[in-house]
């Protein structure tokens, strides 16, 4: 069986994970330069990586929506008397 959590930790982690790629892809075209965006040469991996590491992130749900429902589970595992 698996933890009612899970849910939570696996949205929270695919948040991080795709913020991580966002700025991976930024700082590989901001050392790059203009090579960062062909689609030949050198730059070609970079502008691939650029253009496809969004589309798994949609799949699950916008970011925003990952965040949320993380901060949600994360309440409802507060106590009752517990203070925010």
């Amino acid at each position: 069986p698996q933890s009612a959590e899970i849910g939570g930790r696996i949205a929270l982690f695919k948040y991080s994970v795709t913020r991580m790629c966002h700025l991976v892809a930024d700082n590989a075209v901001q050392i790059l330069g203009g090579r960062g965006v062909t689609l030949t040469g050198m730059g070609r991996v970079v502008e691939t990586f650029h253009r496809v590491y969004k589309v798994p992130s949609v799949y699950g749900g916008s970011e925003e929506i990952m965040a949320d429902l993380a901060v949600r589970q994360a309440i409802k595992a507060f106590p009752a008397h517990a203070r925010l």
